[in-house]
């Protein structure tokens, strides 16, 4: 019996390990069985995370594609905002937008001129006065191809806004160039100098008495050469923005000849390049030297009809006298001649011109002569920057009309160029004038002005 109890006492000692063993593998194998249900319930997740990202990605890429196709499509039927540069080189120039193929080009330049002055006139109030004495705005380029170009100038100088210049130029040829629109008629020199470039405040006496500023119609241009302009043209003859009312036309033509230097085309055609009609800021090293010569004929002009942008309505009184209503009146062929030089040398310039006036009236008056001369000069005191210069002026009426006999001016100026150009600058002038009378009268004049101006 005692045996028996032994033995199974042995045996339960030998298999207690065994159960002990069994029981912890089980508890093993459920252990792993969570662990791969978790892991499961991972991949799961993991699975779904990435099919959302895959979404992601397919809608990420089809966005992608549509704004490829549609930046394909742009670019297959307009290019123009890929084609389009912007420059601005210095002042003056003005900003300019162009396009690379050189097919359209738009240059847009500012021009400010802020006056003083001082006028004491005989038998008048001293005017003392501040001014805005330009205010322009000006536009320029080419249309559709290279050379077809197009100018076109705002007048605020003080008032509503007023169309100054509007013209196209053709010039596929620089030799022969048709111009239309309205601009500066080819004519005396002086007028043709740009406000902006004036080597005084104002222009003289001898301009406003005989040239003809700016009218409405058509001219042809050229450059023959390294040396020749030359321009004519027809014209309303009435001025600015103004319609002809009768049939009478302005016939207008100028030749220029220069040397020493290369004529270029440019913007201020017919005249650029190192000849541009600019009075003074020669070249060191350069003598420059140009002459010109134009002619003018206004058969008929009717002044009740038609007033040239100039003084000669006040003439036309004088001879016919006026009409009841206080306005002038009468027919007359009118003749002009102009002839004029220039020399510039690094710090000096001088400069001449010679003007003639012809009025043949109807009905039996004798023609009337009148006769203008201008000369000025200048001369840098320190180059490219401060610079002295005069005028002098003369007008001699012909005084088998009363009225008029004769006009001067003396013009002494100071001038100082900020940008050692004509684009920033800083001018003082003192003009005495007189006006004498075929009855011996005399009216003096004494004009003080200080201007400011502003170009870019």
């Amino acid at each position: 019996m005692m045996n028996k109890l032994i033995r199974a006492v042995a045996i339960g000692l030998l298999l207690l390990p065994l159960f002990s063993m069994n029981s912890r593998a089980q508890s093993k194998s459920a252990e792993i069985e969570e662990l791969k249900k978790q892991m499961d319930q991972i991949q799961q997740q993991n699975e779904a995370q990435l099919e959302e990202l895959r979404d992601k990605i397919r809608t990420i890429e089809s966005q992608k594609q549509a704004d490829r196709e549609k930046i394909e499509e742009l670019e297959g039927k307009d290019t123009w905002w890929r084609n389009i540069e912007l420059e601005y080189k210095k002042p003056g120039d003005g900003f300019r937008l162009k396009t690379k193929d050189g097919n359209f080009s738009l240059r847009t330049r500012l021009r400010t001129q802020f006056q003083f002055s001082i006028n004491d006139t005989d038998e008048e109030d001293t005017a003392t006065n501040f001014d805005i004495r330009r205010f322009r705005l000006v536009f320029d380029g080419n249309a559709f191809m290279p050379w077809l170009l197009y100018t076109v100038q705002l007048d605020a100088d003080g008032g509503p806004v007023v169309l100054r210049d509007a013209y196209f130029d053709l010039a596929y040829n620089k030799q022969f160039v048709p111009r239309i629109g309205q601009y500066k008629v080819p004519y005396n020199r002086e007028e043709l100098t740009s406000s902006s470039e004036l080597q005084l405040v104002e222009r003289s006496v001898v301009n406003e008495e005989f040239s003809f500023a700016r009218d409405i119609g058509s001219a042809i241009y050229g450059i023959l050469g390294n040396n020749i302009t030359y321009g004519a043209g027809i014209f309303n003859g009435n001025g600015r923005n103004a319609n002809s009312l009768d049939s009478n036309l302005l016939y207008v033509g100028r030749l220029q000849f220069g040397c020493c230097g290369e004529l270029k085309y440019g913007g201020s055609f017919p005249s650029s390049g190192d000849f541009k009609i600019e009075p003074n800021f020669g070249k060191k090293g350069q003598l420059l030297f140009t002459v010109g010569v134009a002619g003018l004929a206004f058969p008929g002009l009717d002044i009740a009809n038609k007033t040239p942008d100039n003084d000669i309505d006040e003439r036309f009184v004088e001879i016919f006298g006026e009409d009841a209503d206080g306005d002038p009146f009468g027919e007359a062929d009118v003749y002009g001649f102009t002839v004029d030089a220039n020399l510039k040398y690094w710090v000096f310039s001088l400069e001449g011109e010679y003007d003639y006036r012809n009025i043949n009236p109807d009905g039996g008056f004798d023609s009337v002569s009148d006769h203008g001369f201008r000369v000025q000069s200048g001369i840098f005191l320190v180059p490219q920057f401060i610079e002295v210069a005069g005028r002098f002026g003369y007008i001699s009426y012909d005084d088998d009309i009363s009225g008029r006999d004769s006009r001067y001016e003396i013009t002494p100026g100071l001038n100082f160029y900020l940008s050692k150009s004509h684009n920033w600058k800083v001018q003082l002038s003192y003009s005495f004038i007189r006006d004498e009378s075929t009855d011996d009268e005399q009216i003096d004049q004494n004009i003080f002005r200080a201007q400011f101006q502003a170009y870019f």
